[in-house]
């Protein structure tokens, strides 16, 4: 057998291998740079308002229970609403 040993042969493509992780490596990082650059939009001020403001605790619990209620009771509302679609 003539050629190249089948280790130095393993050898070259590996090296060939890791040269093109390399370069897509350093690839990715520039476009990576350049999207981070480009983003120069300022984002609109957003008024905040607290949750605690808009709804008083009694109500809050209010909501919180109707929606237990309504948790608990889904399957049996579901089973009705099938059988009077019948």
């Amino acid at each position: 057998m003539q050629g190249i040993p089948l280790r130095q042969a393993g050898r070259d493509h590996g090296q060939a291998g890791r040269g093109c992780a390399a370069l897509l490596c350093v690839a990715l990082a520039l476009t990576l740079s350049g999207c981070a650059a480009g983003i120069q939009t300022p984002l609109p001020e957003m008024p905040r308002s607290s949750v605690s403001t808009s709804m008083s605790q009694q109500e809050r619990q209010k909501a919180v229970n109707d929606l237990t209620h309504a948790r608990d009771t889904h399957e049996q509302d579901a089973e009705k609403q099938i059988e009077q679609s019948r």
